[in-house]
């Protein structure tokens, strides 16, 4: 049961004692992988609201050598990139996949809870002022959620399952189908209905189509709390679907100054060893999110992450044959620079205009590039 306040949500996040670890699939099981698509919608609560939205993105099946144990990666749209695999059947006809519910589709080793499949149907309950309780009710005797497989198009589909994000609030996150609910007090996280896999196509070379810089926050120290928010495309320039394992993104910033996650700092936290310019989309770890990243860098003192902007590109590598996107950046106001330079003595200043060409006389925005006697630098935007 969650509360809603407006648009807040509440779930408890105490930690259980004693608990046995959960094991879950992360690593691709043998046979055949087939890449889809994703569309449908869902609904997902948190401590900070609740969302009802299109489904994006893909997902996988592998399709093991007895021809009958299927595995689906992610299969919640709200999971996407936790790379947990969960365990299904193919029917004889190959006309249905029937996957149980009660599987784990994330777990929190530290705290012994995590994500498990239901299905069911949510309900609001009208506390007045714009408050509401929310249920989520099992179907009780329904033991596995089952999907229609159409033998011409290898669609998949999820059966019997209703709902409409677009319907008026608070109604529009009212649905029966597919979800997933925490285990230690089996309070809803997720529900999804109208789900539909479509198999892509064959990956071919392609320029992909331009992320998106969403939001940047500094921390202010080395906590590494300092983040940047981001959307990847997985479509080309065309429109076309990209093969999401084929993907990968760097982060750039001031004059397309490209930024290393240097194993000394990231690699232990996140699992890599060699430093990394190009991360795989879907790459997780402590620092490292579907659409987040978080850096030990600040913005302050002398050796600054940035100075007025952070961008994003994605690259697209097939058979050989690596493509870019622009680089998308998000301008950031500059953190304490003044303060940090104040007493300092200038040894030179220059100027650069917005597609990173030096220029003698600025005139409108220009980048003030800053030297001091100390040796450092800052860099600023300034109208002339």
């Amino acid at each position: 049961m969650a509360l809603l306040a407006g648009a807040q949500t509440v779930h408890k996040m105490s930690k259980p004692a004693g608990k046995a670890a959960v094991e879950i699939i992360t690593e691709q099981p043998e046979g055949n992988v087939v890449a889809y698509s994703r569309s449908g919608e869902y609904m997902t609560a948190s401590l900070y609201g609740y969302d009802a939205t299109q489904q994006t993105g893909q997902m996988k099946i592998t399709y093991a050598p007895d021809g009958k144990t299927v595995y689906l990666l992610d299969p919640l749209a709200y999971g996407e990139g936790t790379g947990v695999w969960v365990q299904g059947e193919l029917s004889d006809d190959g006309s249905t996949i029937t996957v149980p519910l009660g599987q784990y589709v994330a777990y929190n080793e530290e705290y012994s809870y995590g994500l498990i499949l239901a299905w069911g149907q949510n309900s609001l309950i009208d506390l007045g002022d714009d408050f509401y309780w929310m249920d989520f009710t099992p179907d009780e005797g329904v033991e596995a959620v089952t999907y229609a497989v159409d033998a011409t198009t290898g669609v998949i589909t999820l059966v019997g399952s209703e709902g409409d994000a677009s319907a008026d609030y608070p109604n529009n996150v009212l649905a029966h189908g597919l979800a997933g609910v925490w285990s230690d007090d089996n309070s809803l996280a997720t529900i999804e209905w109208g789900t539909t896999y479509t198999p892509l196509s064959e990956a071919v070379a392609a320029v992909p189509a331009n992320p998106e810089a969403l939001e940047f926050f500094d921390c202010g120290d080395e906590s590494g709390y300092t983040r940047f928010d981001f959307n990847i495309n997985l479509q080309d320039v065309d429109g076309n679907e990209l093969h999401a394992d084929k993907v990968t993104y760097s982060i750039y910033t001031d004059q397309d100054q490209l930024f290393t996650f240097d194993a000394a700092t990231y690699g232990a936290g996140n699992g890599f060893d060699q430093d990394m310019t190009e991360i795989p989309y879907g790459f997780s770890g402590e620092d490292f999110y579907l659409r987040r990243v978080y850096f030990y860098r600040t913005n302050s003192g002398d050796n600054p992450l940035l100075t007025w902007r952070i961008g994003i590109q994605t690259h697209y590598t097939v058979d050989g044959v690596r493509n870019s996107s622009d680089i998308v950046y998000l301008e950031v106001i500059p953190s304490a620079i003044e303060d940090v330079n104040a007493g300092k003595t200038i040894a030179s200043e220059r100027y650069y205009n917005m597609a990173g060409q030096e220029i003698a006389n600025p005139s409108g925005f220009a980048i003030k590039v800053t030297r001091y006697t100390d040796g450092t630098t800052s860099t600023t935007k300034v109208v002339k």
